[in-house]
């Protein structure tokens, strides 16, 4: 058995984790409506040039806009992004712990520099065999990881558990090689969007550790 497994709102509270980091930016004196001009801004530029997204980039961004004491900004968002693990679901460690790292994938859509930053300090890279960050669609990204290392859904189960309904639905060509699992947890970002291509769809990671017993996937 193989599982992919998709990091911010699976893993990671992203919308909690998004809300302390602009919280960040408040206590030196930036608004919501000038840390979100300035972000979307930056996203455009880093997408035309190529790059990536980075608080301290945004900030770059920001000092020419307004008098900040950008050396305190930085310093803080160093302290912020040092240890991220409190923003890690609770059931997430013991999950990843029953499988071998051999078998465990992660795989997430974003900005490549700024998510490894994140996964890092979250604590949670040590489980996995390979990261894998890209723009494309996740499906397609297991089905190429497959082929890479040899992995066949008619020897072993290969699952992917996400959270965006458009991430993990199936065409009837690759209907039957992938499992998947759509993740609605109550704190999600996109949990109330509806899902009509899944196989299952629960609310935490203790549910996917049942079916996968029940199922005895392979």
């Amino acid at each position: 058995m193989k599982i992919f497994i998709d990091f911010d709102d699976v893993l990671f509270n992203a919308k909690k984790f998004k809300k302390d980091l602009i919280g960040v930016f408040k206590k030196n004196g930036i608004t919501r409506q000038e840390f979100d001009n300035s972000y979307y801004t930056f996203q455009k530029v880093a997408q035309v040039e190529g790059k990536y997204y980075d608080p301290k980039k945004q900030v770059k961004v920001l000092k020419k806009r307004f008098e900040i004491d950008t050396k305190k900004l930085e310093k803080d968002l160093d302290k912020f992004l040092k240890d991220l693990k409190k923003y890690v679901f609770p059931d997430v460690f013991d999950f990843l712990s029953n499988f071998s790292k051999k078998d465990l994938f992660l795989i997430t859509y974003g900005h490549v520099r700024f998510q490894k930053k994140k996964i890092r300090n979250s604590g949670t890279n040590k489980f996995f065999k390979k990261i894998l960050i890209s723009k494309d669609n996740k499906i397609n990204i297991v089905l190429e990881t497959c082929k890479k290392y040899g992995f066949s859904p008619e020897k072993e189960s290969i699952i992917i558990i996400d959270d965006r309904p458009e991430q993990i639905e199936k065409t009837e060509k690759i209907r039957k090689k992938i499992i998947t699992f759509r993740m609605c947890r109550p704190e999600g970002r996109y949990s109330d969007l509806l899902c009509i291509d899944k196989d299952w769809e629960v609310k935490n990671l203790k549910e996917v550790s049942k079916i996968i017993k029940k199922e005895k996937f392979r």
